[in-house]
This record gives C-alpha cells, sequence and structure tokens, in this order.
C-alpha cells in the first residue's frame, strides 16, 4: 500500500479530538486510541501498520479502536463529515481492502476488524464490513 491509497479516498483519518475516547498512545500526527486496557498491544500494531504503510498524513489523525463482542471496530473519522454516509464504489472498494489487509497482519490472531467511518466525535456513519 502506498500514499495514492488514502490519496483516492475521502476518508482520510484526521481532526482534533478531545479526551474521554478512551486509553492513547501517541505519535507524529497519528493518536490510536483504545478502550480496553488490554487491547494495548493490539493498538500499537495498528499504530505500527499505519506508519509502515505510509498511512500518516500532514494532518493529525485519530483512530479509535473498539472492541465489540470479539469484533474489533477500527473507526477512522471522515475528512467531509457529511460524505461518510454517501461513499462511492471505488472508495467503498478501497476500504475493503484496508481491512482486509488489517485482518491479515493486525488482527491475525484476533476474530477480525470492520472499518468504521465515524464523524469528529467517533459517533458511527458508515460501517465496512465486507
Amino acid at each position: 500500500m502506498n500514499r495514492f491509497f488514502f490519496g483516492i479516498v475521502i476518508v482520510s483519518v484526521f481532526t482534533s479530538c478531545s479526551s474521554g475516547y478512551g486509553n492513547k498512545l501517541e505519535g507524529k500526527n497519528l493518536n490510536v486510541y483504545f478502550v480496553d486496557r488490554s487491547d494495548e498491544a493490539l493498538a500499537q500494531r495498528l499504530g505500527k501498520f499505519w506508519k509502515e504503510n505510509d498511512l500518516v498524513g500532514q494532518a493529525e489523525q485519530n483512530i479509535r479502536l473498539v472492541n465489540r463482542k470479539g469484533v474489533y471496530d477500527v473507526q477512522l473519522i471522515a475528512s467531509d463529515p457529511g460524505k461518510g454516509q454517501d461513499l462511492v464504489f471505488i472508495e467503498m472498494k478501497r476500504l475493503i481492502q484496508l481491512r482486509q489487509q488489517l485482518d491479515s497482519t493486525v488482527f491475525k490472531n484476533e476474530i477480525g476488524c470492520r472499518i468504521v467511518v465515524c464523524d469528529g466525535s467517533f459517533k458511527p456513519n458508515y460501517v465496512i464490513n465486507d
């Protein structure tokens, strides 16, 4: 995966977030929130994946990891909040590819993940499952 991947996808994960979204791992332009302390290692792997695949942009990005009955939600904040419910085919396809890569690399020993496109306060707008 390269920078082109997220250049086309309108769902870049940036916005400013306030505290209250759980525990937080901080890096340069990337914050990974996780609710359950037992998911810290998984949150670290997610952040590492994001950096190694050049998904960290120029603006601050926030990702939230939430365990929902054994399936992890990787919550991304939409760059255009009104667009979260109106993803076009190519964007959905790329998000499905991202989900599949996350499943095979980051979540390989877990049940799996879903990509959840959210508003600026991590309120879900759209779920990418397959």
